[in-house]
């Protein structure tokens, strides 16, 4: 009988472990997940791209952990030139953990970082928009 029980318990505690690993990140809009950015490192404007004169906005669909970490991308649009300067920066982005009803959670949110050349665009206001990063090719 104590046996049968201890596993019970053993299967529940497993069970109770892995349903709060499966719970779903919840949605947060970008401008509200923009000021929990603690750390972030500035995409490097990617030498083909300048000379091609490409820019644009890269935005991706990310996943952040309940630690703030940035645990999954996925493109959502963008040149193909300026992409992988995008991820190789935002992976290394740090937030804020969100909190939901005081506990740690992950989120899902869009993340806009835009490359300009400075060509018929607006130069970044001192205060950029909260949902987006300016790179600016220099």
């Amino acid at each position: 009988m104590v046996g049968k029980l201890t596993m019970l318990i053993g299967s529940c505690v497993t069970l109770t472990c892995f349903l709060q690993a499966q719970a779903p990140p919840i949605y947060v809009p970008p401008g509200i997940q923009q000021e929990r950015l603690i750390y972030n490192v500035r995409p490097i404007y990617p030498r083909l791209a300048k000379q091609a004169h490409i820019q644009g906005t890269v935005r991706l669909a990310a996943l952040i952990d309940d630690t703030g970490t940035v645990e999954r991308l996925k493109l959502i649009s963008g040149h193909p030139f300026l992409v992988k300067a995008t991820f190789d920066a935002v992976k290394q982005w740090l937030y804020q953990p969100a909190m939901y009803n005081g506990v740690p959670v992950a989120v899902v949110t869009i993340i806009d970082v835009t490359f300009s050349m400075g060509i018929g665009q607006p130069l970044p206001p001192d205060k950029p928009d909260a949902s987006r990063a300016w790179v600016a090719a220099l």
